[in-house]
């Protein structure tokens, strides 16, 4: 529900975009938000007004040097502008010339204030000439975690809302599944490479969509990550493979913990607590990503040997997607280095990916780390990778993931 001041701020917008348009002008709409806004009320109290005309008198003198200046609209946290020229690379100047300047401000009478700005444009008409929709877009951009840091120029084909509908669909079908406990495990198996029998198992999370077929939640991980969602599908997951193990003593289960879940303070605590109450950690191998190392590498260390005291063992992830250096594997308590399967699909005809298998091969048995080669999907790569004597082997060549698990692999 639009309140009446926001309604007079659409009204008197639509007003000038309308005059604008009439004239002949196509231009651009900018809106330019103050992210420390809340910050800065915490810290100056009342205050905040002088930073917020600063900011205002700043974008005016800007625009003004651009001569391009043709309506301006001061909110709480941000300020509207119209300009009217419709050249990109003169948004894009404006923008970084706010951007610059807002960053390099500093008030001497408030030494703790400064300026952290997102902005954002609209290119009139032709993304809209609709005021309300315009504020909607404001909005929705701003508030988008990919926004890029300081401006945006909007553009459909990146914020396409079908596009989110979509996803924010599949994001349901997964809160739908953990609230009604209706997901499952895809058991996909690990093949030793000496015996050729089933070392141990991956647990992929598979939900039903809405015709009850169970689907892979892999695709829409990053999603479940932007919005905060992430961490109840790995708190889930865990719970999952903890129940999995406790009812089948002979298993062993591989579970992947997402980049962000990794420095989860209440992930650790849920881990170190079932870990206590059951005693599966023997059986219990967890997997991070390569990529989540370079993010805060020392929590993960941190985490990774406070649960490796119970007994789980820890696999890194698509190793070689990421920038691992050899030094970081051994300064990390690793039991597994999953080579990435890029490299994998590629070692039978891609000299540069079979030498740099053959060579993590080698230096992780020195290091004293199993390898287990992923994406395995036709016998000619397995041969290869049996005798470059990696230990062990995962992809549809010798089973895909499955609700049901194989108890052996048949040659």
């Amino acid at each position: 529900m639009i309140n009446n001041i926001t309604k007079v701020r659409i009204e008197n917008l639509q007003l000038q975009i309308d005059q604008m348009l009439a004239a002949s002008l196509n231009g651009y709409c900018f809106a330019i938000k103050l992210l420390n806004y809340d910050e800065l009320k915490i810290m100056i109290g009342n205050n905040i007004i002088t930073v917020l005309n600063d900011l205002n008198k700043l974008i005016y003198d800007i625009c003004d040097s651009f001569d391009m200046l043709s309506y301006k609209q001061l909110q709480e946290d941000k300020i509207l502008i119209l300009i009217k020229k419709n050249d990109p690379y003169l948004a894009r100047e404006l923008a970084r010339k706010i951007y610059s300047l807002s960053q390099l401000y500093y008030n001497e009478q408030l030494p703790v204030a400064y300026m952290n700005c997102r902005i954002v444009s609209v290119e009139l008409p032709k993304i809209s000439r609709n005021a309300e929709e315009i504020y909607d877009l404001f909005n929705w951009v701003l508030a988008c975690p990919q926004t890029p840091h300081y401006y945006f120029e909007y553009d459909p084909a990146c914020y396409n809302i079908q596009h989110t509908i979509s996803e924010n669909s599949q994001l349901n079908l997964l809160r739908k599944a953990i609230k009604n406990n209706s997901q499952v495990f895809a058991y996909q198996p690990i093949i030793d490479r000496e015996t050729m029998s089933i070392q141990y198992y991956e647990s992929l999370l598979r939900i039903p969509d809405n015709d009850n077929n169970f689907i892979s939640v892999g695709p829409i991980i990053e999603q479940a990550e932007s919005k905060n969602l992430i961490f109840l599908v790995d708190q889930t997951v865990l719970r999952m493979v903890v129940k999995e193990l406790t009812a089948n003593p002979n298993l062993t289960l591989a579970f992947n913990i997402s980049n962000i879940g990794i420095i989860d303070d209440a992930l650790l605590e849920l881990a170190e607590s079932l870990l206590k109450t059951y005693n599966i950690a023997p059986r219990l191998i967890i997997e991070i990503t390569e990529t989540s190392l370079n993010e805060d590498y020392e929590r993960i260390r941190l985490f990774m040997s406070r649960l490796r005291k119970f007994g789980c063992q820890f696999a890194l992830d698509d190793f070689g997607a990421g920038f691992t250096s050899f030094r970081q594997l051994q300064n990390i308590p690793l039991d597994i280095i999953k080579i990435d399967g890029s490299f994998v699909r590629n070692i039978t005809s891609d000299l540069q990916c079979k030498y740099f298998v053959e060579r993590l091969i080698k230096i992780s048995e020195d290091l004293g780390i199993k390898t287990v080669a992923e994406f395995v999907e036709n016998g000619e790569t397995a041969k290869l990778l049996i005798d470059m004597k990696v230990d062990g082997m995962q992809g549809n060549f010798f089973g895909s993931a499955n609700i049901n698990r194989v108890t052996k692999y048949v040659k």
